[in-house]
Formats: C-alpha cells, sequence, structure tokens
C-alpha cells in the first residue's frame, strides 16, 4: 500500500512540474507578444491630427488643422522658404464648390533655424500647432470635396498622408477624416532627405 501511495505522490510531482514549466511559457509568449504590439503602436504615437469646421462672426468658413507632437517628434512649416521636400501640405481637389482663401495661418508661428543636414534655415514645427484656412464656399447645394494633407514627421522619417472630406448638407458644412496612411521605405527615404533643392552648390 505504501509503494502505491509513494507512486502516486511522485507521479502528481511530475504532473505539477509539467502545470508549471507550462504556465511559464504561457507567460514568456503573453510578454513577448504585448512587447509586439507596444512596438507597433509606437507608429501612431508620434503625433495626432484632428480636424474641424468653424465660422466667425463674419459669416467666414474656416478649416481647422490640430496637430499634437509627441517623443520630441517634428515636421517642416508650410511657411518654410526655399523648395523644402515634405513640408506640411494641404490640398484640396479641383471643384466648382469652394475655393482656398489667402494663406494657411499658423498658430504658434514656428521659428527659423539654422539646419546642418541642408545647409540653410528651416521652419521646424516642434510643438502643437494649429493651422486655420480660409474658405469660400460657391455653391448652396450639397456636395463633397476630398482634401489631403501631407508632410513628413521626423526623425522617424516617414511621409505622413492624412484624407478627408469637406461636407455641404441643407447648408451645414462639416469635415470628416477619411484615411491616414504611413509611407516607409525608398521613397519615404527620398522624401524624408529634407533640403533645400534650390540652392546653389
Amino acid at each position: 500500500m505504501n509503494k502505491f501511495i509513494i507512486i502516486f505522490i511522485a507521479l502528481s510531482s511530475i504532473g505539477c512540474v509539467k502545470n508549471n514549466q507550462e504556465d511559464t511559457r504561457t507567460t514568456k509568449v503573453t510578454q513577448t507578444d504585448t512587447a509586439i504590439r507596444t512596438t507597433i503602436g509606437k507608429i501612431d504615437t508620434s503625433y495626432a491630427l484632428a480636424l474641424k469646421m468653424d465660422t466667425t462672426d463674419k459669416d467666414e468658413q474656416r478649416l481647422i488643422v490640430s496637430i499634437d507632437l509627441y517623443d520630441k517628434s517634428y515636421f517642416v512649416s508650410p511657411h518654410s522658404n526655399g523648395n523644402f521636400l515634405g513640408r506640411f501640405n494641404l490640398s484640396l481637389d479641383e471643384t466648382k464648390h469652394l475655393t482656398i482663401r489667402d494663406s494657411i495661418i499658423e498658430f504658434p508661428k514656428s521659428l527659423e533655424t539654422y539646419d546642418p543636414w541642408s545647409d540653410g534655415w528651416v521652419n521646424f514645427v516642434k510643438r502643437n500647432t494649429t493651422y486655420t484656412q480660409k474658405l469660400i464656399i460657391d455653391s448652396k447645394k450639397d456636395f463633397e470635396v476630398t482634401g489631403l494633407i501631407q508632410f513628413v514627421i521626423e526623425p522617424r522619417c516617414t511621409m505622413e498622408k492624412v484624407q478627408f472630406v469637406i461636407s455641404q448638407r441643407s447648408g451645414v458644412l462639416s469635415v470628416e477624416k477619411r484615411q491616414r496612411s504611413t509611407h516607409f521605405g525608398i521613397f519615404s527615404d527620398i522624401i524624408c532627405d529634407v533640403f533645400n533643392v534650390g540652392k546653389k552648390k
């Protein structure tokens, strides 16, 4: 009888060891998966972009673009002098319903600093910034117009593209963010080499 008890205890111990080993493996796999998800998730933590429509006291329509920057990210201002590749740009598809009026307003204004990589002066945007673009509405009919915001986010060195749609329904103007894409690879590396293509060598 004692032999059976000893054998039973021995088998139970082996089973516990195996269960503990499996638990350890499960924990390690879970930790690895979490680390991978965290790494992938960090791709989207360089900035956040929000859009809204605004009406002034003079009934002027304005598109407001708010960009919050994280992890010391930055990009080139649309007001940088020279032909810099990858700087912030906002555009609308050709339409008869609305037109862009005046230059885009940046607040707070970015400061011009010397950039050794481009051997020139650049307006880098390194803090949370709001862009305001005045619009003239040329139609009272319902319509949709697609727009695109694109810029290179540094130091990650990726071309960011944010597609949006401005629509008018029953006289009410609204904006909706449709798609955001990040472009890596050779194309991104070329764009990411932010330099003044017009400078003399």
